[in-house]
């Protein structure tokens, strides 16, 4: 019995030793294949500093269109973005190697060192160069929001605000259920979201990663998200610029075919309108709720003045305009005109262009963002903006008398007049009005900030997601 308890000690101790000494294999194969890699790659970019170019790397093929479909197109240049060669790029690339790797990526690594004989190299996509100066950069925000995570960007988890959106390397997409206050308050903007999605996703397949799914929280709501989160949180809108989150075009702007011929016809319509013959009024429709302060404080103007056209033409959170004007009489402890409680006529957007001056207000429902706004820039008219702080991913864009002028309750029937005694001003505010939805509310635009956002993790999110979807 002892002699067998002794046995019995030694294969153990083998069986331990053994294990170590793997353990230790590994670990050494890692090692040396980690720091090839490195070196390899630290030569290649001193190389490129001292002034030779550095080898191209061969361009990802797209995946054959089935027939009847238009392929993607293929991964272009993002304008802007000169590639940069220089020692400064050193250290990103040692730090990209640096991140934590997945464990069957060691086991990858130990295997191909082991054996000789490599698994199908991954894929890492270029590093994005150096942003450049914020007046030749529309998008340097998104390089600035990734920046702060200084290894992996983490996956989206389920979290009680927003959603999850999960991006498949063919474009595929998944939507985690939206939690926002325990019901699906955001279905409808997840709805469109998925079409402009999906539009964007086919068109720059070429930048999503080859091998691994991206994902980010969106959160819906129109105030933005409350809190800051490890993982990408996207908004629409945010109430007070302060809060986190990276600012992405809202869902309204459809997708970018649809947003690009809608503006089309509107453009069209509005250059059938000469500026002579247009309504020297200010135009403003929309719909009452718990966060119109401002809008009432418009209506009480409209009984004194007659160069507004302004009134509700909806309710929302309220049974009827009355009681939702009553409402923010009592809780702002203001006046409420007689004529502010009235439904105003329906205005069609193909008509904004009557008007020689479109005016935009915060939202109905918290006093945040409206998506009234992006529907001014290709009218032809002016642009009136009411004072306020909340913001969209293009607002910080804006240059007040440039692109619109600010107005308030004290300011807004003053400076129409001024404005409608300077022909030359006038003038340059509508070419400033089209000159900024072309630079920055195209559809192309649109694409683009997309394309920065998935670039930026494709570079920066290295791991696995897990995708639970209940039946």
């Amino acid at each position: 019995r002892g002699a067998s308890n002794a046995r019995q000690h030694d294969n153990s101790t083998v069986v331990a030793t053994m294990r170590c000494v793997w353990a230790a294999l590994v670990a050494a194969a890692c090692a040396a294949a980690q720091n090839e890699a490195v070196a390899a790659l630290v030569a290649k970019y001193k190389k490129s500093a001292g002034g030779s170019p550095a080898a191209p790397t061969p361009a990802r093929q797209p995946e054959a269109a089935p027939r009847d479909v238009a392929a993607a197109p293929a991964r272009q240049p993002v304008a802007g973005r000169a590639a940069t060669n220089d020692a400064a790029n050193l250290n990103d690339v040692v730090g990209l190697f640096a991140w934590p790797k997945k464990p069957r990526t060691v086991w990858a690594a130990a295997k191909a060192a082991i054996t000789g004989q490599p698994d199908a190299p991954r894929t890492f996509h270029a590093r994005r160069p150096s942003a450049p100066a914020p007046s030749t950069n529309i998008n340097d925000d998104v390089d600035a929001y990734f920046k702060k995570w200084r290894r992996v960007v983490p996956h989206c988890a389920p979290l009680m605000q927003g959603s999850c959106v999960y991006v498949a390397p063919n474009g595929g997409i998944v939507h985690a259920r939206d939690m926002s206050l325990a019901k699906n308050a955001g279905s409808s903007k997840q709805m469109l979201a998925d079409l402009q999605l999906r539009a964007v996703s086919a068109s720059l397949q070429s930048v999503l990663p080859e091998d691994r799914w991206v994902s980010w929280n969106m959160v819906y709501t129109a105030a933005g998200p409350t809190k800051p989160r490890p993982w990408p949180t996207f908004a629409i809108g945010k109430r007070e610029p302060h809060r986190p989150g990276l600012l992405m075009p809202n869902p309204f702007f459809g997708a970018p075919s649809w947003w690009a011929r809608h503006n089309l016809l509107q453009i069209a319509a509005s250059q059938k309108r000469s500026w002579a013959t247009r309504l020297k009024k200010v135009l403003y429709r929309g719909a009452c709720g718990p966060g119109a302060r401002a809008r009432l404080e418009l209506m009480n103007l409209a009984e004194s003045s007659n160069l507004l056209d302004v009134g509700f033409t909806g309710v929302d959170g309220f049974p009827s305009i009355q009681s939702c004007v009553d409402a923010l009489a009592k809780k702002h402890e203001i006046r409420a005109a007689p004529s502010a409680s009235r439904r105003a006529p329906h205005v069609a957007q193909t008509n904004y262009s009557q008007y020689r001056y479109l005016l935009h207000l915060p939202g109905a429902a918290t006093g945040s963002y409206s998506r009234n706004l992006q529907y001014l820039w290709t009218q032809g008219s002016i642009v009136l903006v009411w004072n306020q702080t909340a913001t969209e991913f293009y607002y910080r864009h804006l240059q007040n008398d440039v692109h619109y002028v600010v107005v308030d309750a004290a300011t807004i029937v003053q400076t129409v007049e001024a404005i409608e005694a300077d022909p030359a001003r006038q003038e340059r505010l509508r070419r400033g009005a089209r000159a900024f939805y072309d630079a920055h509310l195209a559809a192309p635009r649109l694409i683009d900030r997309w394309r920065a956002v998935l670039e930026a993790l494709a570079l920066r999110q290295d791991v696995e997601p897990c995708v639970e979807i209940n039946q």
